[in-house]
């Protein structure tokens, strides 16, 4: 593989190229595992190459660090520091130094059969796409590592009885909305000032519903009438909601979600220019470049060249 490539993998690809070890365990949708990986040891060549991977994915480093870039952002994963991702997300390793980490990869079809509402925790995983990387404390790391030790412990019971059923998608729902919390905890805090509840959830359903929409459409989508429309709203209302909620109006986020896509082809795919406009439904290479130098400042060409 050519490092400009971007190799896209499912779940279930990348257990083809990389299976279970012993153990592991592997349930319904969801990998998770342990590893002491030293130095010395050859680096997994597929992450040495940027890897676009269609799954959530949890890291919790318990010795050395890894350094990593997630979608262009560089992070150091030290000890008792947790990585997140999100579906999508392109993956690299950049170096490590031995290191043993806790590890969890699960399809998004996963949180549904669980039954946990994704809308619900969206906000949150979104929130982490700034910061990827959270340094965890003795009480939210001890709280999070005896929720996964409980999950294996149930799990190579192997037993497939109903009521065990019911026990693993507890403990995997408990699982997640720890992680959430802790999540919720260090960078998704509601502002400070006071307001009407019903307001507050209101404005998250719209932002939650906003965000999913804009995930499925941002390539071929760039007008806040089309994501207002979806969500049953005047534009003017979905961005005044979005600027009071977020910071940031529905042109930002939008474009913020074009921009990075097309860094990343730049960095990392085999297209040219044109091709990533046409990807992108730009009408033109021309118009393409001057929407990219509007929100970066330089030009596609200058971006792909830079180091």
């Amino acid at each position: 593989m050519e490092e400009k490539d971007i190799l896209s993998l499912s779940l279930a690809s990348l257990l083809k190229i990389y299976p279970l070890q012993e153990g592991d365990l592997g349930y319904n949708g969801c990998v998770m595992g342990y590893r002491e990986v030293m130095e010395s040891e050859p680096a997994l060549d597929l992450f040495h190459f940027p890897t676009r991977i269609d799954a959530f994915g949890i890291i919790l480093c318990s010795k050395g660090s890894v350094t990593v870039t997630s979608d262009l952002k560089r992070c150091v994963i030290d000890p008792r520091t947790m990585f997140v991702f999100m579906p999508g997300t392109i993956v690299q390793v950049e170096s490590r130094v031995d290191t043993a980490a806790h590890f969890i990869l699960c399809e998004e079809d996963f949180i549904n059969r669980i039954h946990i509402d994704l809308k619900q925790m969206l906000h949150l995983f979104m929130a982490v796409r700034e910061n990827p990387c959270l340094a965890l404390n003795d009480a939210e790391w001890g709280e999070i590592t005896r929720a996964i030790g409980e999950i294996f412990i149930e799990g190579r019971n192997r037993r497939s009885d109903a009521l065990s059923l019911e026990i693993m998608q507890t403990l995997f729902r408990a699982l997640a909305y720890r992680l959430c919390r802790v999540i919720d905890d260090q960078i998704g805090k509601r502002p400070v000032e006071e307001r009407e509840s019903s307001s507050r959830d209101r404005s998250a359903l719209y932002f939650n519903a906003f965000i999913e929409t804009l995930s499925k459409n941002y390539m071929q989508e760039r007008s806040v009438g089309f994501y207002a429309e979806q969500l049953h709203l005047t534009p003017k209302y979905l961005t005044t909601l979005l600027r009071t909620s977020t910071g940031r109006t529905a042109s930002e986020w939008i474009d913020e979600y074009v921009i990075l896509e097309a860094k990343n082809l730049l960095k990392y795919s085999a297209m040219n220019i044109q091709e990533i406009a046409y990807y992108l439904n730009f009408p033109n290479q021309s118009f393409f470049g001057r929407y990219f130098k509007q929100h970066t400042g330089v030009t596609p060409s200058a971006y792909r060249t830079s180091k």
